[in-house]
This record gives structure tokens, sequence and C-alpha cells, in this order.
């Protein structure tokens, strides 16, 4: 069983990732790309930063990591921080916020890039590169690498606008605290998976939208995986 947990960033995904693997450790995880990037001296930018080099490599990442559980590792069980899909929505934030081709300039804002060692495209006209083309080519990318189908089960969990439910914003020294960003990028989100992705191709794998408290996350994961609780 392969599961990618989506969403935008600060939704809890990596805790939901950790929660399940708790519960069930014979699932493995697969760390966000980023991480992995990051952790092989990779320089990832983020919000209206991010570039086409970036995200491409994020998604391949993506795409290569659960292609070859698929392929090598059949019988394994894991859950993957992140799918394949999710450097879309960024894209489209970046080419919007930060892009020659992206909203009007009284429209755009700017998110404070928390990492000391990334400032060098702050005081950039366009700090983006990505562009409509790139982001259906990045689509393209996807929809040809077959990556969907190594997928058994791809878990969005979009925000409720309940602040009772949705996880609150936390400085994890990466990522932009600002509730705009998040909030744009899980809009996206809802558009990719409602429209966009039924309009582009089929889903050849399973589906679903995952909301509530940590526990109550965990104990739906559990039904839809037809799983009791603390064992797999």
């Amino acid at each position: 069983m392969r599961i990618g947990i989506s969403g935008t960033h600060s939704i809890g995904k990596s805790t939901f990732v950790h929660d399940f693997h708790r519960a069930h450790p014979d699932f493995e995880i697969e760390d966000e790309p980023y991480r992995q990037l990051a952790a092989e001296g990779e320089r990832i930018h983020f919000a209206e930063r991010a570039s086409q080099r970036c995200n491409l490599l994020m998604t391949r990442r993506a795409i290569d990591r659960i292609n070859e559980l698929r392929e090598t590792r059949p019988g394994l069980n894991a859950i993957c921080d992140r799918t394949c899909l999710d450097f879309i929505p960024y894209s489209e934030y970046a080419r919007a916020m930060g892009g020659e081709e992206g909203v009007p300039e009284s429209e755009r804002r700017r998110t404070v890039e928390v990492r000391a060692d990334m400032q060098e495209k702050g005081d950039l006209e366009f700090p983006s590169d990505i562009t409509a083309a790139y982001i259906d080519e990045l689509w393209t990318t996807v929809l040809e690498s077959k990556a969907l189908r190594s997928y058994d089960l791809i878990v969005f969990l979009p925000l409720t606008g309940d602040p009772a439910i949705d996880p609150s914003m936390e400085d994890d020294g990466i990522r932009s605290v600002e509730s705009f960003y998040r909030n744009w990028i899980d809009g996206a989100f809802k558009r990719l998976y409602r429209e966009e992705l039924p309009r582009r191709a089929p889903l050849a794998c399973g589906f679903a939208e995952i909301t509530g408290t940590r526990q109550e996350r965990v104990t739906k994961l559990e039904r839809i995986l037809h799983l009791g609780p603390a064992q797999a």
C-alpha cells in the first residue's frame, strides 16, 4: 500500500504522516522532497521566489520515489509526505505573485523569506521565472510519468475555515507563516483536485479528502484502509 499525503503547507501533513506511522509502524515514511533535496545541498526557493528548476526538481523526486517503490518494493507499505502533484499549486502561486505573467502589481503579495541564506531574490521585480507554459509542462511531466498509477491512495488535507480544526501556523524556520500564502495555496489545491485533475486525466488511484483533529484524521484513514486501530 502506497499512500501520498497532499495539501498546502502548515496543514499538518508531516504530523499526520508521523501520527499514522506511530499507529502503524509497518508503514515506512517517505519524507517530503524539499527536505530530501535540501539534505543533499540543493537550494530550493519558495512562494513568489520559486523557480522552474526548484519545482521541477521536487516534482521529479516525488515521481521517482513513488515509481521506484512500485517497481522495486511492490509489497512495501509506505506513506509519502507530499505527492508529485503538490508542486503545481506552488508553481501557480509563483507565477501569479512573482512572474512577469502574474497578477497586476497592486494585487501582488510578498512573503517574508525566513531562511537567512535564501535572501537573494527579495529585491527582484520578478523573482520567479515560472510561466503558464511551464505549468503545462509540469502537468505533462506528471501525467506522462505514470506516477499517479503508482499510488494506491492520495489523501488531500484541505483547510476547512474552522479554527478549531485547522492547524495553527507554526514557524518551522523554513516556510513563511503568512496566512494569505497558505490560504491561496489551499485554494489552488482544491481547484486541482476538484476541477483540473478530473478535466486533464482520470485519477488512476484512490482519493480521499480528510479533515478533523489529529486523531480523527488517523481514524478516518484507518477506516478507508480497513485497518483496526494500532494494527496493520
